[in-house]
């Protein structure tokens, strides 16, 4: 198999027909293997300019493109719903290898321009494998939580200066791999007033010295080449939700923390509208921050001011467009009405109506292979309730665009059971309808099939009293 990569990678080399050293080439070269696809193609887009290729696998499950006007940056790869990233620079001609069963961690680069993706994605490994460690620190103290943080950083930092010394690299990969350590633990800065104390005690977040923050006033909102980068968001997200804490509880005096105060939601709005002048980076900001909350929010009236604050800020047409779709879905699946007919295929690859499967209470959450650790915690967690109220009626939607193989090999692998699981026919279409915006929304039906709640949390303490009333 790697003989195949290998000959691949000399054929993309040569036929880029550019100088080793020679950076003014506008070409570079990007091809790979897929093991175990998901679906039938590779989608390439570069960050900056938001241009979209689509790479179709051949018979052997290859792809292969030349880039022919590249500009030098960060370019997005996304199969079957999961999504990576790759420094593309002039001259470089990089062979991609990756198993979906494990997307990340199988990854592999090959060919010219390797050594600093595979740097990054070995990178981005270690840090999300370190997350659990550092969410067991959050009840340090804010001067030996950073200390603990300085140190991981300075971990990082060093192999990473390391590897610069013996691999000379250009500015823009330097600016990456630095800045994505930095956002990384930046961001858990950011976290850090919600997780060390409780919702009770969040008015205290004050009492946390300024030098805590001290890197605050080196960011920069408006980085263009940062515009579609995942870490860059991961960071200012919980930055924006960090700094609406003081608008928010001065203006409403309250002792008990709420994320979802529609008066903390609309500072954070107004916050980001204030301080990022970067068109891209701001609407999505935006939308981010407004689709969440409308997930999330308990009333109409409320969902309506959210609405129309992001219609006053956002300049992106299409941003606009679909948040309104989700304001009037929304409006469709309040508790009362009842539930969307969408269609969906059960175990036997057998088209059903959802009607046809609501006999009794019921209780439809949601899945994506795409985010592991939800997938089995919510599958454990029901497993759990279905022992404890047999007179409901617990199924299990994924959302993804999968083969019914792939899903059935998932579910097998983890030795669920077949009998309650479904995907859907149309999974774009159906997550219009039902508003899935996040998967760990759960909708809950009466015997009749009328909403009873459109979402509800099954990890929340009052979960079970909801179920209580069915």
């Amino acid at each position: 198999m790697m003989k195949h990569l290998i000959a691949l990678v000399f054929l993309a080399v040569t036929c880029l027909n550019c100088k080793s050293n020679d950076n003014s080439c506008g070409k570079a070269y990007f091809g790979g293997e897929i093991i175990n696809p998901t679906s039938e193609y590779v989608i390439l887009s570069d960050d900056l300019s938001s241009h979209v290729d689509t790479l179709y696998l051949d018979a052997n499950n290859r792809f292969s493109h030349v880039v022919t006007t590249l500009v030098p940056g960060l370019y997005s790869f996304v199969h079957g719903g999961e999504y990576q990233i790759a420094v593309l620079e002039p001259n470089d001609s990089i062979m991609i290898r990756l198993n979906t069963y494990d997307f990340d961690e199988s990854l592999v680069f090959t060919g010219r321009g390797s050594k600093k993706n595979n740097f990054l994605i070995s990178q981005y490994v270690t840090l999300d494998k370190e997350e659990q460690h550092i969410y067991r620190n959050f009840h340090l103290s804010p001067q030996d939580f950073k200390l603990k943080l300085d140190s991981l950083k300075l971990q990082k930092k060093q192999k990473l200066n390391a590897f610069f010394l013996k691999h000379p690299s250009s500015e823009l990969f330097i600016q990456v791999a630095n800045s994505s350590i930095d956002f990384n633990y930046n961001a858990y800065l950011e976290i850090f007033p919600f997780r060390h104390y409780k919702k009770q005690e969040l008015y205290k977040y004050d009492l946390i010295s300024d030098d805590f923050y001290d890197y605050r006033t080196g960011i920069n909102y408006d980085e263009n080449i940062f515009s579609h980068y995942y870490p860059f968001y991961n960071f200012l997200l919980p930055h924006f939700d960090n700094l609406a804490l003081e608008g928010y509880f001065r203006a409403t005096n309250d002792s008990i923390f709420d994320k979802n105060s529609i008066v903390y939601n609309l500072e954070k709005l107004a916050l980001i509208d204030a301080k990022v002048k970067h068109e891209t980076i701001r609407n999505d900001l935006l939308k981010y921050c407004t689709k969440k909350y409308l997930s999330d929010a308990n009333t109409m009236e409320n969902c309506a001011k959210m609405y129309n604050s992001f219609l006053s800020k956002s300049s992106n047409k299409r941003d606009l467009q679909h948040i309104s779709s989700v304001f009037t879905t929304l409006r469709n699946i309040q508790p009362g009405n009842r539930f969307p007919n969408v269609e969906i295929i059960d175990q036997h690859n057998k088209l059903k109506d959802i009607s046809t499967i609501i006999d009794k209470p019921t209780v439809i959450f949601f899945w994506s292979k795409a985010i592991k650790n939800h997938f089995k915690n919510s599958h454990n967690k029901v497993n759990i309730l279905r022992e404890e109220y047999p007179n409901i009626n617990f199924v299990s939607f994924n959302i993804d665009s999968n083969t019914s193989y792939f899903w059935k090999h998932l579910l097998h692998e983890n030795k669920f059971p077949l009998e309650y699981e479904y995907r859907f026919k149309n999974p774009h279409a159906a997550k219009k309808i039902l508003a899935i915006n996040y998967v760990n929304k759960v909708m809950v039906l009466d015997k009749d099939g009328k909403i009873t709640s459109s979402n509800a949390s099954m990890f929340k303490r009052d979960f079970r009293t909801l179920l209580d009333t069915l």
